[in-house]
């Protein structure tokens, strides 16, 4: 009968403890017949070697190992090898040490409570038998010869030497078993562990290149807004004066005059156009010419509300787009940024001036609206420069 290699440690030791127990049964029954002990000290052992194999037979087919195994323990501490000292020669016999491989046997097959009591009692079932051997020597059965008992004394003391070697083997070899799978275990689980943190560490490496990524990404993605933003606004702007450049500020009006118009909501507009500019540009340069068209819009673009918009129109001309507001409150504007520009100083002590035609947008179109805006400028212009011109005014 094999030992199943594969069977976890108890099934393992249980399963030796049986073959074991076959062995010792049925070549105890044979020793015994060919010493001539009678039949009956031979029938006992084949016995209990008969009841080993149906116990054996029950332990493969139900793998209850807990009720088998104890069991195994009862019959062989309270009952065979009782018996055996008996029928075997007491101590004078091999029966002492088949009664220390039963001890040992307990203490495999059975755990916890279960293993105190059966070795309790059967400690105290060892001391029962050598007291009545000690005191009943008459109900021992002994040997025919002194041959007979050294014989059975040799023989049982081998039997004994192999079993402790088998059984203890078995232990000792499924313990060396189980630590190996252990130890493989634990390695495989650690070579995991290891791939698991090199796999994290790769992983949390390529969330900071990642969160790197990103957040260059995210910068980049800041710096391309705000550089259409930054080419938006300089495709809506002029270079010189900051303010809206014609293409944007004339798209501005015509949005302005659907929308007034949409809405029936008063709409003034002014062209406005600095006085004398060319000899100002003439006479002191164009870089200097730069600067007063600048300084200009930044005073006109000062007094304007939030929601007014201003553009440089041509050259020196400014257009002003006053949303909600009527003619006479736009001319009243216009005369504050008049009186404004005439305040500032210049180098050289000369003196700038702007002239500009205001007109309230009624259904006219842009173009002529425009036309209308640059005849009133002409009209200040030629009156005395230095002069707001309005519908109503002229």
């Amino acid at each position: 009968m094999k030992i199943e290699k594969d069977a976890s440690l108890k099934y393992r030791v249980l399963n030796t403890v049986f073959l074991v127990g076959i062995f010792m049964s049925f070549s105890c029954s044979i020793m015994n017949y060919f010493l001539g002990m009678g039949i009956a000290v031979s029938l006992i052992s084949f016995t209990c070697g008969v009841i080993t194999i149906g116990l054996y037979i029950a332990f493969k087919t139900s793998k209850n190992y807990n009720l088998v195994s104890m069991i195994v323990a009862v019959m062989l501490s309270f009952v065979f090898f009782p018996t055996m000292w008996l029928v075997t020669g007491g101590t004078y016999g091999s029966i002492p040490y088949y009664i220390i491989i039963n001890a040992g046997i307990i203490a495999l097959l059975l755990s916890g409570l279960k293993r105190k009591i059966i070795f309790s009692l059967y400690a105290l079932i060892v001391g029962i038998l050598m007291v009545i051997e000690y005191q009943r020597p008459d109900l021992i059965i002994k040997y025919d010869s002194m041959l007979t008992r050294y014989i059975d004394f040799a023989f049982g003391l081998f039997v004994c030497l192999f079993s402790v070697v088998l059984l203890i083997g078995v232990l000792i070899d499924g313990y060396t078993d189980e630590l190996r799978k252990s130890n493989q275990y634990f390695e495989t689980l650690e070579k995991q562990n290891r791939e698991i943190e090199a796999k994290n560490r790769m992983l949390e490496k390529s969330n900071a290149e990642l969160i790197k990524a990103k957040e260059e990404a995210e910068k980049l993605n800041r710096l391309l807004y705000e550089e259409k933003q930054k080419l938006h606004l300089l495709s809506i702007t002029d270079d010189v004066t900051g303010i809206y450049n014609k293409r944007f500020i004339l798209s501005c009006l015509k949005e302005e005059i659907e929308q007034s118009q949409k809405v029936r909501k008063k709409l003034t507009v002014a062209l406005i156009d600095i006085d004398n500019f060319k000899a100002i540009n003439d006479t002191y340069g164009h870089l200097y010419g730069d600067y007063v068209i600048e300084r200009i819009s930044r005073t006109i673009t000062s007094n304007l509300r939030q929601n007014d918009i201003i553009g440089r129109f041509e050259g020196d001309e400014f257009l002003i787009i006053l949303p909600g507001t009527s003619m006479e409150e736009g001319y009243a504007v216009m005369e504050r940024i008049r009186k404004k520009v005439l305040e500032l100083k210049w180098e050289n002590d000369i003196l700038v001036t702007i002239s500009g035609g205001v007109r309230e947008v009624d259904n006219d179109e842009s173009t002529n609206l425009l036309k209308k805006l640059d005849k009133l400028l002409y009209s200040a212009k030629h009156k005395s420069k230095n002069l707001i011109e309005c519908k109503e005014i002229s």
